[in-house]
């Protein structure tokens, strides 16, 4: 039998099985073709050999299935026994080809082995590696991890080579100064920093700034560790406070403390100035290089908080790039069967099957179920189901650029439907999907948000899963939102926070959140988005918003029906 006598659709079923596409019943369609075909199992492993990796969640069948590859091999005594019989001759054949299919099996492992000191079904944990010729081309300007997010600024002109670009970005540059108007950095901490302009200011650390001149604002968060901020004059040390810090060119510092206590360290002792180690709420302190002495308090010289408004809803519409409320146009009968598939805006596809084919994502419509609380509109009615295995994919028109500065947000309702019954997989996600093919693994890099077959939320991505105590429940809803940091020349970073039925979603981005990935360096381009259970599950998902802000992606209203 030559490569031509392979079943035709052995190459596709192998080319989803390594993009982990397989269904359940194409899977087993793929087995059997495995088990019964030599010529197939050879091509198979020949493109496993190239591809260097199999899809995790398939090893354990296909290590039993060289299992069953090689004691289907007679013995030597069976083979000589067969081979004097005068209808033996095929069943030689059958045995020769069994025969090499077990020897490339052997030999395949043993390379493995050999070169990995591992079997493939025996993963070691994946170490992510720097990419020192990434980091020669684009130093960060911070040696370690990012400690800070710019969470609001007003009206604001920056001083410096690398400054923020926008409003949730991660902290890229280590000494900042902003010319005009007002920001806060959010540290991650917990403490919160509003500059007032002109003001110059280094980051240290997410427990200690440094302010050269200016006007700062300091919020204590009471759960933080102790934040140091360092003046020419003083150092300050909060203790659950809130206070301002005016500092002027000369280096003459104004402590102003407006909640809690503030514990001042001067820079030169000063034996005949008796001054005060604490300072508390309502006092305020000039400290000078001679000088250590009592002031008025005057809290309206400060800007304590970033003015503003809540953003008009014709912004929030602008920054929503995608959107999807699963609601079909029209309710079949049986309802189930309604065509969900070609709602929403912001995509060039409808919820498709394959990432390269426009046949139907399989998944049942549920019309009359929401999962959001609170409806606004009676075209947000509706949700999907998947289970066992089911696949929906859809392309947008704004792929997630991670090759460029940029902030991306994510959000979506997910429930489990049914308490599982039996061990298996049990996950439910949505991810992010690139056209880029992992050369290890052989399937797309993605980028995974969802629930693990231990029901516990989890993010996922190349060299990274980030898993979060306690587990989900079945049959409640969930309300997950993804913040994505994307950076040219600098690592990206992605945070994950879930909600729960009962918790408030809040009008700015939480200081906590749920999972977060490490810094990472990804240039990679998402122009898909694939919704997948796994093949012993049943998941529900409802109002899918992809945007370019928190407030873009938190805001149920229908998009439909906002002003553009």
């Amino acid at each position: 039998m030559s490569l031509q006598e392979i079943p035709p659709e052995f190459d596709e079923l192998l080319n989803q099985f390594l993009e982990d596409e397989l269904s359940a019943d194409e899977f087993a369609a793929f087995e059997k073709t495995l088990q019964e075909n030599p010529q197939a199992r050879t091509h198979y492993f020949d493109v496993l050999d190239v591809n260097s990796g199999i899809a995790r969640n398939r090893t354990d069948r296909l290590r039993e299935l060289d299992r069953v590859i090689l004691q289907g091999i007679k013995t030597p005594q069976l083979a000589q026994e067969t081979a004097t019989s005068p209808t033996s001759r095929s069943g030689g054949r059958a045995f020769a080809f069994l025969l090499v299919a077990a020897a490339t099996v052997s030999v395949l492992l043993l390379t493995e082995w050999i070169m990995t000191g591992h079997f493939f079904w025996n993963q070691p944990e994946q170490v992510v590696q720097p990419d020192n010729k990434a980091s020669e081309d684009a130093p960060m300007l911070l040696s370690d991890s990012y400690v800070a997010t710019l969470s609001r600024s007003f009206d604001c002109k920056w001083g410096n080579d690398n400054p923020p670009r926008f409003s949730g970005q991660r902290l890229l540059s280590k000494n900042l100064t902003l010319l005009q108007g007002i920001a806060e950095f959010r540290f991650d901490s917990g403490v919160r920093l509003v500059l007032e302009g002109p003001t110059t200011i280094s980051i240290d650390s997410a427990t200690c700034a440094k302010i050269a001149y200016g006007s700062v604002v300091l919020h204590g968060y009471e759960s933080s560790p102790e934040f140091e901020l360092v003046t020419p004059q003083a150092r300050f040390y909060d203790i659950g406070t809130e206070y301002g810090a005016k500092v002027a060119e000369d280096g003459g510092t104004e402590l102003h403390v407006f909640q809690g206590a503030v514990r001042v360290q001067p820079e030169i002792e000063l034996a005949q100035i008796s001054a005060p180690l604490v300072v508390n709420e309502g006092n305020a302190r000039l400290i000078e290089p001679e000088t250590n002495k009592e002031i008025n308090l005057e809290p309206t010289r400060f800007k304590r908080e970033v003015p503003g408004q809540p953003k008009a809803l014709t912004a929030v519409r602008k920054e929503l790039l995608a959107y999807d409320s699963f609601h079909p146009p029209k309710i079949a009968d049986p309802a189930r069967f309604s065509d969900w598939r070609n709602s929403g805006f912001g995509w060039t596809t409808p919820w498709r099957s394959r990432a390269q084919k426009l046949s139907e994502a399989p998944g049942k419509s549920l019309p009359q179920l929401s999962l959001q609380p609170d409806q606004k509109s009676k075209d947000q009615t509706g949700s999907i189901e998947l289970e066992r295995g089911n696949t929906a994919w859809r392309s947008l028109e704004k792929p997630i650029r991670l090759d460029t500065d940029a902030l991306y947000y994510l959000s979506f309702f997910i429930q489990q439907a049914a308490e599982p019954t039996a061990a298996g997989l049990h996950y439910g996600n949505i991810s992010l999907q690139s056209d880029q093919i992992d050369k290890l693994t052989g399937q797309r890099d993605k980028i995974m948000f969802g629930v693990n077959s231990q029901n516990y939320p989890t993010l996922i991505l190349k060299g990274q899963t980030q898993e979060k105590a306690p587990p989900l429940l079945p049959e409640t809803t969930y309300f997950y939102v993804a913040k994505i940091v994307a950076s040219e020349n600098a690592p990206d970073q992605i945070f994950l926070r879930v909600f729960y039925e009962d918790e408030t979603i809040p009008d700015q981005e939480p200081l906590i959140w749920t999972c977060v990935s490490t810094p990472f360096k990804d240039s990679n381009i998402y122009p898909h988005l694939r919704i997948h259970a796994g093949k012993s599950s049943k998941y529900r998902f409802d109002e899918l918003r992809i945007g370019s802000s928190w407030e873009s992606v938190v805001n149920f209203q229908d998009p439909n029906k906002l002003p553009e």
